[in-house]
């Protein structure tokens, strides 16, 4: 993936507010990319989803490590931490907003997670200073540029997209269940995205693999040759029926221009 040229078809089909990233998750013993290396070590605390703001708002490379982790969800659904037997019980409180241990239970063992002890490092920076492929490529923007995506993909297959959404723990899906599905992820902005990664409320994302980057820039280009396009280019060949105090002054204009 030639990330730089990703980043101009994406901004160019798509116009998107921040700036489009690109990131991976690498095991102990995966070597930095050059222009990461030097954050290694860097004790930078925060969220996952504070991370990725990071890059695609500011356009900073964020590294995250085990020891980073504000967010015990961000930090399980990565594999920094092993999903404890409290935890995917239920018993631990979180989330809070879940109603039962047994809701709770439910959603942790549902959360997708990353093989603990294979992933140690979040590697997350803007498309055009990357020196490295990523795993995936995250697109933030409004449902008119999510259509867009979704349109990518619906024109090779006629399929529709399905997506899963619990409204929190966004991480989850469109970086672990990305990596781990290999498919784009259509993902509304949920609770930690919108109140620690000071996501809009009109902002969704779209996470996109690698291995399916060239589809979605070829459905791109082909539904924008069709006529689908962002900004959605209203149609405008009709008439319009003007108020009839407006069509009699139009007519008696007319009248005195004879």
């Amino acid at each position: 993936m030639d990330a730089k040229q990703v980043e101009q078809e994406l901004s160019g089909f798509l116009r998107p507010a921040t700036f489009p990233v690109g990131l991976s998750v690498l095991g102990p013993d995966d070597e930095l990319p050059p222009g990461m290396a030097k954050l290694a070590g860097r004790r930078t605390p925060m969220l996952v989803c504070q991370g990725v703001t990071l890059a695609r708002r500011y356009g900073w490379p964020v590294v995250l490590e085990p020891e980073d982790m504000l967010c015990p969800l961000g930090a399980a659904a990565l594999g920094f931490v092993p999903a404890t037997r409290g935890f995917l019980e239920g018993h631990t409180g979180v989330p809070n907003w879940v109603c039962s241990d047994a809701a709770r239970a439910t959603v942790a063992e549902g959360i997708p997670k990353l093989t603990h002890g294979d992933h140690s490092r979040f590697l997350v920076a803007p498309l055009d200073q990357m020196d490295w492929e990523p795993q995936l490529v995250l697109v933030f923007g409004n449902p008119a540029q999510m259509v867009r995506l979704v349109q990518s993909l619906v024109h090779h297959t006629g399929q529709a997209v399905d997506f899963s959404v619990l409204g929190g723990i966004g991480c989850a899906t469109y970086v672990s269940k990305a990596i781990l599905t290999g498919q784009c992820q259509l993902v509304p902005c949920g609770a930690g995205d919108r109140i620690f990664a000071m996501a809009q409320d009109d902002e969704m994302v779209f996470a996109i693999p690698a291995g399916e980057m060239d589809k979605v820039l070829s459905g791109l280009a082909a539904t924008h040759k069709a006529g689908l396009r962002y900004p959605v280019t209203p149609y405008l060949r009709f008439q319009t029926e003007m108020p009839d105090t407006y069509q009699a002054l139009l007519q008696d204009l007319a009248a005195s221009a004879d």
